[in-house]
């Protein structure tokens, strides 16, 4: 028996669906999206829509539902919020044109890492993309966020590789991970990746993997990297390649790859960023409670990222941090300049992510007047910041540019009620273009300038019966009676004879009718093309956007930490040369923000690389051991990205990695109790931690019996003192008070002990 034969249009819809097996797909019919067969039934469950079905030419109607198009996006959103991919199958002809079958294809495939549509996304967060590329042990990384541009790339080719790598992830927390199909499916980088991060690895297509498309794509970009850097290069060529294969149509907007090594920052693994909450609560993984809730007084989008980049990624160069601490401390002295800044940044609209759509070529109407609105503050701030005397406060400034030709384009040619669809007309201003003010009179004034025209042919002519009239065989023609149709002037052209009358036509009636019954068309597409023009035009300056954008979030950071400085009581620390932590009255700024009304006890610390490498604290359960160490990292990573910290006085060596082994946890998915997620974690500490590193280590030797767990704890300490080339700086809690005796034993070795009063 022959199979049933489909009807073309869900033939169509079942070849397009061949081409994107792992996307939901969202076929354009109407003013709906439709989806069939098996994405039918997954669509309606997790959207919570009606499936219903349709006749497609075989004996049983196909599952079906629908979206509606001008609210498709929200429903995208959830579907990506759940995991999938979504691929948009768009009419790619007026179907009033069309001659049988509307062309349709797939426009865009929308993925976690490449969305673009400001409400899919949040705020004061980066949306990043990353990609792997694993050769012999070693990996190249390159990572984007496609909403502003950024891309950045680095090599991880020695020591514990598969770790840092997964660190280097935790940092960054890309919404979406790309790797090459051959990547091996070790514990060491997947399973963390699955399992601590909460991110699964997407395979790249054998396409976006072939070597020569690699290279090529990543052509434009080659003289950025250093020599040598090869990985990076083909991780590059991944991500530039799955952007090409899922964007479709639209531009990718990175025009440049900032290359790093990794010891451009301070090193924190992704226990410790957990650990410290730097950005998000340990356990409800929410921005209230963390260090950044504190810090963010940000008025941007763009602002509250730069701190958070700044919050992640601590600076090891002394002169780096001290440029940030004069400019922290300039703006916490001058009052008033801080609070006209931070008022007039808030006018200013997410330039990163707006300069990302422009060069996409995505840009719709309001994003230019966003734009151009953006740019009118700037005059006004370029003169508040005229006075400010930092380097890095000075250096911004020129970064600013006033954006005045943009802002001019802009204003001249766009319709400051411009609406978000471009074609729907009304996107430009009146009397920028003729053809456009003559259209739209046209469509609003046709009937009066019939009646004009037919009042001077009467009077042309002589003849009082003379009349315009319209049906939609013939359009527009002036009618006489048959006795005046002698007097009918010489430019008239006959039209039509009929019994009573003759009908005619001039030029003139000619030009009116076009201008008319045209008008509702023409101007969509006029319209559309002027709008397009000025968005290229703009798009040619996206370079000055970006580093305007750049500079005004900068500041905006700037401004957000000498504010927190200001309000809470911070102090500028001093950065000290031999290594020496010293904190007079430390408090941790989030606990003591908590608190509100009470009073948070503040707490003095010494480190140093002599007599108190190694800091052993006892004292009884909530007697406050933990809040006391965590916030002696917590002032070390403030004052390395460039803050105050909340102290009396506080002098900071630099650190090149903060470690922390802090709290119980288990993994047992994996099959790990909490003794061994401790062990796990304390290994990679000791492995590596340096000479400069921070160790926070808090009741080590937990999980087992008392005196395996003593053995254990006096094990670490000894390591640490002696193993880490001479010792990192090390504060260790402990219920152990039998490790009281390393004081005596270990040179380097302090004893503290927290007492309840």
């Amino acid at each position: 028996m022959a199979e049933p034969k489909l009807t073309p249009m869900m033939q169509h819809y079942r070849d397009v669906k061949a081409r994107y097996r792992d996307s939901l797909l969202f076929y354009r019919l109407g003013d709906f999206y439709e989806m069939f067969f098996e994405d039918a039934v997954t669509a309606a469950r997790e959207l919570e829509i009606a499936l219903t079905g349709r006749d497609c030419g075989m004996e049983e109607r196909a599952p079906m539902c629908g979206v509606p198009y001008h609210a498709a996006q929200n429903y995208i959103t959830r579907l990506i919020q759940k995991g999938y991919k979504v691929a948009i199958c768009d009419q790619l002809e007026d179907p009033s044109q069309a001659k049988g079958l509307v062309r349709r294809d797939v426009t865009r495939v929308v993925t976690p890492g490449t969305i673009t549509e400001p409400g899919m996304l949040e705020e004061k967060r980066n949306n990043f993309l990353m990609a792997l590329h694993h050769r012999g042990g070693c990996y190249g990384l390159a990572v984007a966020d496609v909403t502003t541009g950024e891309c950045y790339a680095t090599q991880i080719a020695w020591g514990n590789t598969a770790r840092r790598v997964v660190d280097e992830v935790a940092r960054y927390r890309p919404a979406e991970l790309l790797v090459d199909r051959d990547l091996p499916d070790g514990a060491e980088l997947l399973q963390p990746l699955r399992e601590l991060l909460h991110i699964r690895p997407t395979p790249v297509s054998e396409w976006v993997e072939e070597p020569v498309g690699l290279s090529e794509r990543v052509a434009p970009y080659a003289d950025q990297f250093p020599e040598g850097w090869e990985l990076p290069r083909m991780a590059a060529g991944m991500l530039l390649g799955y952007l090409e294969e899922n964007q479709k149509a639209v531009r990718t907007p990175v025009e440049r790859i900032a290359c790093y090594t990794l010891d451009t920052y301070m090193a924190i693994d992704s226990a410790s960023r957990r650990n410290l909450e730097l950005t998000e609560t340990m356990r409800e993984g929410k921005k209230k409670g963390s260090l950044l809730w504190v810090l963010d007084r940000t008025g941007t989008s763009m602002g509250g990222r730069m701190l958070r980049k700044w919050l992640e990624q601590p600076l090891l160069d002394p002169d780096a941090i001290g440029e940030r601490l004069d400019a922290v401390a300039e703006l916490k002295d001058r009052f008033i300049v801080r609070n006209e800044l931070m008022e007039m940044l808030r006018g200013v609209y997410d330039l990163e992510r707006l300069a990302g759509r422009l060069s996409s070529g995505i840009a719709h109407a309001r994003d230019l007047l966003a734009i151009a609105s953006s740019a009118e503050k700037l005059p006004s701030l370029l003169a508040s910041m005229e006075p400010l005397q930092a380097n890095a406060l000075r250096r911004l400034r020129e970064e600013t540019g006033d954006l005045a030709d943009i802002r001019d384009a802009i204003a001249d040619g766009i319709s400051p009620d411009a609406p978000l669809g471009l074609k729907e007309g009304g996107l430009i201003r009146d009397g920028h273009d003729a053809q456009v003010d003559e259209l739209r009179r046209a469509r609003t004034e046709g009937k009066d300038w019939i009646a004009e025209m037919e009042a001077r042919e009467r009077e042309r002519s002589g003849i009082r019966s003379l009349k315009i009239r319209y049906n939609d065989a013939f359009g527009y023609y002036i009618e006489i009676t048959k006795a005046n149709a002698a007097q009918a002037p010489e430019d008239y052209v006959r039209k039509q004879t009929l019994v009573n009358c003759e009908r005619f036509t001039t030029p003139e009636l000619k030009r009116l009718e076009a201008i008319i019954l045209g008008a509702e068309q023409r101007i969509v597409q006029v319209e559309y093309d002027l709008f397009c023009g000025i968005r290229d035009r703009v798009a040619e300056k996206v370079a000055d956007i970006r580093r305007t954008a750049s500079a005004l979030a900068a500041l905006d950071a700037f401004l957000s930490l000498a504010e927190v400085a200001d309000r809470e009581n911070y102090c500028r620390p001093t950065l000290s040369d031999d290594g020496t932590i010293r904190i007079t009255d430390g408090r941790h700024p989030v606990i003591e923000k908590l608190l509100a009304d009470d009073r948070f006890v503040p707490n003095d610390t010494l480190l140093d690389f002599d007599e108190n490498r190694t800091i052993v604290i006892t004292g009884p359960n909530m007697a406050g051991k933990s809040t006391d160490m965590r916030q002696v990292a917590v002032i070390t990573l403030l004052a390395q990205m460039g803050s105050f910290v909340p102290a009396s006085a506080a002098v900071v060596g630099v650190a090149d990695r903060i470690f922390t082994r802090v709290g119980a946890s288990d993994d047992l998915a994996s099959g790990q109790s909490t003794f061994m997620v401790e062990m796990s974690e304390m290994a990679n500490i000791l492995h590596n931690a340096t000479p400069k590193s921070l160790l926070i280590l808090d009741e080590i030797g937990r999980g087992t019996s008392t005196y395996d767990g003593l053995a254990i704890a006096w094990s670490v300490i000894e390591a640490i003192n002696d193993r880490v080339r001479l010792g990192a700086r090390t504060l260790f809690a402990t219920h152990y008070h039998e490790l009281t005796e390393l004081e005596q034993r270990l040179h380097g070795v302090r004893n503290y002990c927290v007492t309840v009063r």
